[in-house]
């Protein structure tokens, strides 16, 4: 019986005699482009038996997220500053997020991929330790290492979610077998979701309505993990190759997303502490200007990675849309849906020369400004063969936890060593180190300001610009995101579109309440 999950904006509870199974239906003109799909089906009753089963278990929990990287960059980043939509008629969809005017019909708010992923980090959890009672090979270490594996992705996953949407349901159980949920009392419930009604089931859906205490329970989950996950990728006793290195996550991940979690919930203490793991890790350096762009062209960046999605065109056509949503060469597959926005990134990238990021992030191709990032194959004019998109997507490298350590002692007001992190990524990056003597590094509201323009170019296009610009908001006490995105449009818009965002409700991609 095949257990996945799947999740669209509607939670659709379907009974089939026994079983309990939620179906996703899929995106209407999505699956032309990169539907090759190299995994198959395996039936449960032949799982869960060995180690070998629970690693194959553990790699199936992130592909369901290899399929929704064009969406994380139209969540990230179409709505914010950076992007805007490049072709003449736009894509009515895709310049919903260019325009913030998202509607509840969009079928790019669907976070079924989401959910599958949830769902099975939530079987994994539960099957662990049943399948270490049967291979004596499983040491306690081992189990607990799985376990901590799917406990520290299900948070992020859910991080994912908390950004984006205003209202979305907690699920911390199979529900194809047991579903666990908080009932009226404020008690946690374990029922046999066999014996539940459609109603009973759609009811007990656990939503949290205060954003606070949803990055408190990621948070806490964070740091249940970090006493767990082994130390250097040593797993199951065995070193991970680097496809799995930086394909799963890990201890200095964990820190990494611990730290920006404290930052979040204006803990800088313990941000600038979780974020001291990864800074002194050898194995998570700034690297050199030189191998900045492997992150890209190749498929992982020793030194640079900490956590990505990675494709793998050669062994298994394994791809993803990045190359559709941003080439201007349509003999490639490129419908040039999303661009950098132009009158912003020329105030945001360093034109000092010697900066790897201007260099590569983005250029001019056939008078195309495109993003180049997921569509070069170097630093030059080479680009990645027609559809074979398969540059790797970072959700969190190196240089994000120096950046996260500079905001955090620069919020402990140790001005000194928030500037000399700073200083640590441009030279890195090929740039000179600011003269202290020149510069006004004891100013908060200057250095906050230089910090997110570094991480701005750091990150540029990869869907995380409008969180930046949430969290600076949250560190500054000012609406950052709304004067950022307004600058993005023409007079005309500017305004409307800054008084939009004013309301942090607008912040958030929007559900159609009918729907749950």
């Amino acid at each position: 019986m095949n257990q996945e999950h799947f999740f669209l904006k509607k939670i659709s509870i379907l009974w089939g005699g026994a079983m309990l199974g939620i179906l996703c239906i899929c995106i209407t003109g999505c699956s032309g482009f990169y539907d090759v799909n190299p995994y198959s089906v395996v039936k449960d009753e032949d799982f869960n038996k060995n180690r070998d089963d629970l690693n194959a278990a553990a790699m199936g929990m992130y592909q369901p997220l290899t399929q929704e990287v064009h969406k994380f960059l139209l969540w990230g980043d179409a709505r914010a500053d950076m992007v805007t939509t490049g072709q003449k008629e736009p894509d009515p969809y895709i310049n919903e997020f260019v325009l913030n005017a998202v509607s509840v019909q969009n079928p790019y708010t669907n976070y079924a991929g989401i959910y599958k992923t949830i769902a099975r980090c939530n079987r994994q959890m539960e099957k662990v330790y049943d399948v270490a009672k049967l291979d004596d090979r499983i040491l306690d270490r081992d189990a607990g290492a799985f376990y901590a594996e799917a406990l520290l992705l299900r948070s992020y996953a859910y991080f994912i979610l908390a950004k984006n949407f205003k209202q979305f349901p907690i699920i911390l159980s199979d529900v194809a077998e047991n579903f666990k949920y908080v009932n009226e009392s404020g008690d946690t419930v374990i029922r046999k979701a066999q014996s539940m009604t459609n109603a009973e089931i759609r009811n007990g859906f656990y939503y949290m309505n205060n954003r606070e205490d949803i990055f408190r329970m990621i948070y806490n989950d964070a740091l249940t993990v970090l006493g767990i996950l082994p130390i250097n990728y040593q797993w199951n006793r065995n070193t991970l190759p680097a496809q799995e290195r930086y394909g799963r996550v890990s201890q200095a991940m964990a820190a990494t997303f611990a730290s920006e979690l404290a930052l979040w919930l204006g803990d800088y203490q313990a941000a600038s502490a979780f974020a001291n793991s990864p800074v002194r890790n050898n194995n998570h350096t700034l690297g050199t200007s030189g191998t900045w762009t492997n992150q890209f062209t190749g498929s992982y960046a020793s030194l640079h990675s900490m956590f990505l999605l990675g494709y793998m065109y050669n062994n298994a056509f394994e791809v993803n849309r990045l190359q559709e949503f941003t080439s201007s060469v349509a003999k490639d597959g490129g419908k040039y849906y999303l661009k950098p926005a132009s009158r912003v990134i020329k105030n945001i990238f360093s034109y000092e020369g010697g900066d790897i990021r201007t260099s590569f992030s983005y250029k001019i191709v056939n008078g195309d400004t495109v993003i180049w990032k997921y569509i070069g194959s170097d630093n030059v004019a080479s680009m990645r063969p027609a559809f074979q998109s398969d540059a790797s997507w970072n959700f969190y490298r190196s240089a994000d936890a120096y950046l996260i350590k500079a905001m955090a002692d620069l919020m402990l007001n140790d001005y000194a060593t928030a500037f000399n992190f700073v200083n640590m990524l441009r030279v890195a990056r090929g740039l000179k180190e600011l003269d202290p003597l020149q510069t006004n590094y004891r100013d908060k509201e200057f250095m906050l300001d230089l910090i997110f323009k570094e991480k701005a170019r750091e990150n540029a296009f990869e869907g995380k610009r409008w969180y930046d610009l949430m969290l600076w908001s949250r560190l500054s006490g000012k609406n950052q995101l709304a004067d950022a995105v307004a600058a993005k449009y023409s007079s005309l818009q500017s305004e409307s579109i800054k008084a939009q965002l004013q309301n942090q409700d607008n912040w958030y991609i929007p559900i159609d309440p009918l729907l749950w």
